[in-house]
């Protein structure tokens, strides 16, 4: 499927209204995307860069909104991820947790 040129500009101005979150801090759903990309229409005067936002708005409320699969799955601007624990060791791709044939003992 290939994404039309007015649809590539709605994901530039979503982009950017994701990183005004990230810098402002601001936990990142579809609604506060939304609610942003409309602060940014009121103050913007460019008529190109508001119909960038407009489409961008727009993708968004084509959208359904997602019911997390595993939990909560939007941004806690609070956690960096420098202390999150990892189940993947270094340079294995296997999780910690699952037995590997080099952790047990030789049979026979």
């Amino acid at each position: 499927m290939s994404t039309s040129d007015e649809d590539k500009k709605g994901y530039i101005a979503i982009g950017e209204t994701v990183v005004s979150h990230i810098f402002d801090k601001e936990e990142i759903s579809r609604e506060s995307l939304i609610l942003k990309l409309d602060q940014q229409a009121e103050q913007e005067t460019n008529e190109d860069h508001l119909a960038e936002i407009a489409q961008g708005r727009s993708i968004l409320e084509r959208l359904k909104d997602p019911s997390p699969r595993c939990g909560d799955n939007a941004v806690d601007p609070g956690d960096s991820g420098q202390n999150a624990s990892h189940s993947l060791s270094e340079g294995n791709s296997q999780p910690m947790d699952s037995k590997d044939e080099r952790d047990e003992a030789p049979k026979g």
